[in-house]
């Protein structure tokens, strides 16, 4: 054990323990060498102490401000979070959690909430008088429903004692699925409308611009209902039908491969070339316009639909799904009564969301402009004219006169597109939305036998001897006419243009070509030889005629009008 020499300070009393000393060290074991032992030594008297607390001072005052910390940000005062709900389309009942935190330190009361509109329903706690605890935290239940006004701003405010109070800005735009099929007996019209505004000179130049970045969508389909959805149907115009509507894309219809339980967040499907987007919306639907669920999508993945909240319901493999659009009635369709329990009508939507979509340009190109090479379903026959910037001067009493500004004709050439899949059709969309309208141009080809090659071309020549047709006399390689697209049996294609034309006989003439074929070529190699012109579409809406879904079979219809911008 330990010994320590020192001093053993007393009270001034005498044998009282010094009371500035603490007795807790006596307690203190545990440790080797602990407890010490005292040895008392002699030494000086002690000197008594005296109990000066506080400490006087010369106090002054200060000025200053008082800086706000973390505590100053949280305490004393009513929380609310969130403090905005921005729930876009409500389509079906959405449900959000709002927590209310009594950061005080001490207790409140909740005299009331105000601001509860029809569809809006707060569960989960007591009626107000309510009394919060101090730092006390409650958590309420906001139900959203698509009953109620078509516009939704509310403010939920928390009304406590003393006149304190917390705000839930509310904002959503209520909208009803459309759950009626179409018919597709005739099947469905997609009308995609762009708008450009065009300056065109009297030559015939043109500075193209365009208005819109998306085109305006409309879908056009025939519908029948019967007994209980001709019902629903009537009641639904007569109530909803100025309002928005989620409207189902129906060609981009598909199955479910597997079952989706209440509760998911995930779907499994097929993505690729449909309409779904992110931050968009779902539709599953049964047998019946009464059984079916809309849901928000946040993501959409390589196989399947990332969902913003769980499903409300279970949808077995088989049930319908599509991507869905928020839409309006372009007009209030007419109902024809068949009997009274069937009525057929024809409705036309205006979808209300940008309908973008990856625009992308033919792969094949000619002197650094695309060139839409496909060729036109030929089943139903194609228009082709010319179209000239003629200025005519007429006072009335004397024969009028004609000018021809450009001095040339803008040929304008029908083209049908007809294909089947998905695929497919994504291709052609993905063209019309490069063309913009009538903003871009691409090399055209006619399709048409407009050359035929009278002899043999050999190998390296630059000129070819063809049938005449007076291309000579009328042409002589003026724009338009200029550029010719080789087809040959075997799927190979060139282009060359024309610089020279000459006639060697009645039935010969020699056209100068700018570069040689590159190989020898014969009369009956050839499948046709068609005149190329850099055209843009004559007009700002094409229609897509879905006679079945996506996966079956399509057909589109647009003309071609030729432009001048290969010559500037």
């Amino acid at each position: 054990m330990a010994v320590l020499n020192g001093m053993q300070l007393r009270g001034c009393e005498g044998g009282v323990i010094n009371p500035w000393l603490t007795s807790a060290v006596d307690e203190f074991e545990g440790i080797a060498g602990w407890p010490l032992v005292l040895a008392a030594v002699p030494g000086t008297p002690s000197t008594s102490f005296e109990r000066s607390w506080p400490i006087g001072a010369n106090p002054r005052a200060i000025q200053g401000v008082v800086l706000n910390s973390y505590e100053a940000d949280f305490y004393d005062r009513i929380h609310i979070a969130p403090q905005e709900l921005a729930l876009g389309n409500v389509v079906s009942t959405q449900r959000s959690t709002v927590w209310v935190w009594n950061a005080h330190r001490s207790s409140r009361t909740l005299n009331e909430i105000t601001g509860l509109d029809e569809g809006l329903e707060l569960t989960g706690q007591a009626s107000p008088p309510l009394l919060f605890a101090a730092f006390k935290e409650r958590e309420w239940d906001l139900s959203v429903t698509p009953q109620g006004q078509p516009v939704l701003d509310a403010r939920i405010t928390w009304r406590f004692q003393g006149g304190e109070q917390v705000v839930l800005h509310v904002t959503a735009n209520r909208i009803i699925g459309w759950t009626f099929t179409p018919d597709w007996a005739d099947g469905i019209t997609e009308r995609l409308t762009w708008a450009t505004d065009i300056l065109a000179s009297e030559s015939g130049v043109e500075q193209r611009r365009a208005v819109r970045l998306a085109p305006r969508r409309e879908f056009t389909a025939p519908v029948y209902a019967e007994g209980r959805e001709r019902q629903l149907l009537d009641l639904a115009l007569y109530g909803w039908g100025a309002r928005i509507w989620a409207l189902p894309i129906w060609p981009d219809i598909q199955l479910l491969a597997v079952d989706v339980p209440a509760g998911a967040d995930v779907v499994p499907c097929t993505t690729e070339h449909r309409d779904f987007a992110a931050g968009g919306l779902a539709m599953f639907r049964a047998e019946d316009a009464f059984t079916t669920e809309t849901v928000e999508v946040v993501d959409v993945l390589a196989d399947g639909l990332q969902l913003k909240r769980p499903t409300l319901s279970a949808w077995p493999a088989g049930s319908r799904l599509y991507p869905v659009r928020s839409a309006q009635l372009t007009s209030q369709p007419e109902l024809t009564r068949l009997t009274d329990r069937l009525s057929s009508l024809e409705v036309s939507f205006l979808v209300m969301e940008p309908s973008d979509w990856p625009a992308q340009a033919p792969s094949e190109s000619y002197r650094g402009r695309p060139l839409f090479s496909a060729r036109p379903d030929e089943t139903e026959d194609l228009s082709r004219s010319f179209q000239r910037l003629l200025l005519t001067l007429d006072n009335g009493a004397g024969l009028p006169l004609t000018v021809d500004t450009a001095d040339r004709g803008f040929s304008q050439l029908g083209h049908r597109w007809l294909e089947l899949g998905r695929e497919e059709r994504a291709q052609l969309r993905s063209f019309l939305y490069y063309m913009n309208g009538r903003q871009r141009a691409v090399w055209v080809p006619t399709h048409a036998e407009d050359l035929q090659l009278a002899a043999r071309v050999p190998d390296g020549t630059t000129v070819l001897d063809v049938e005449n047709i007076g291309y000579t006399r009328f042409s002589g390689g003026r724009p338009g006419r200029r550029d010719i697209y080789i087809q040959f049996h075997d799927g190979n294609t060139l282009i060359r243009r024309i610089t020279g034309a000459t006639e060697l006989s009645p039935e010969v003439e020699r056209l100068s070509l700018n570069a040689s074929l590159g190989r020898k070529v014969w009369p009956e190699e050839v499948a046709r030889i068609s005149w190329l012109s850099l055209c843009r579409l004559d007009g700002d809406a094409v229609e897509i005629e879905h006679q079945t879904d996506s996966e079956g079979v399509g057909a589109c219809s647009f003309v071609f009008r030729e432009v001048r911008d290969d010559e500037l």
